[in-house]
């Protein structure tokens, strides 16, 4: 369990972005979770650590009652998809448990990778996934 002072540090949570990370925003007020860039980090774990704990906290200690993760991502490494893959697992695992989950991939028209990535998720993960294209 992670202390209770701890809880006011993780109530939003903001990662700017680099060259191989993106920007990343966690909102406890609105219930979102924003990721918007490259995610290509050289050291996945220690990226995805502080963004894996702040969704522990706010899915136990706060009970919500709707998550939304927005995808604005222009390229993921195969070992980035290992920790997404963590994160949307325990989504579907709350979402089976009845907590409203939305997952929009956000794509530009022209980028066909990430669409596709968008449309294999859909496949893969057993949550409400919308693909939004951006002109």
């Amino acid at each position: 369990m992670i202390e209770s002072e701890n809880l006011v540090d993780l109530i939003d949570l903001h990662i700017p972005a680099t060259t191989e990370t993106p920007e990343v925003r966690c909102s406890i007020n609105s219930g979102e979770i924003a990721m918007i860039g490259n995610l290509i980090p050289s050291d996945p774990k220690s990226f995805f650590s502080p963004i894996l704990r702040w969704f522990q906290v706010y899915t136990t200690e706060y009970n919500p009652s709707k998550l939304t993760v927005h995808f604005y991502l222009t390229f993921v490494n195969g070992c980035s998809e290992h920790y997404l893959g963590a994160l949307l697992k325990r989504l579907e695992e709350l979402y089976a448990k009845g907590l409203n989950v939305e997952i929009i991939c956000h794509y530009e028209s022209d980028d066909t990778d990430m669409r596709d990535w968008g449309r294999d998720l859909k496949q893969i993960i057993k949550l409400p996934i919308e693909l939004l294209e951006i002109n």
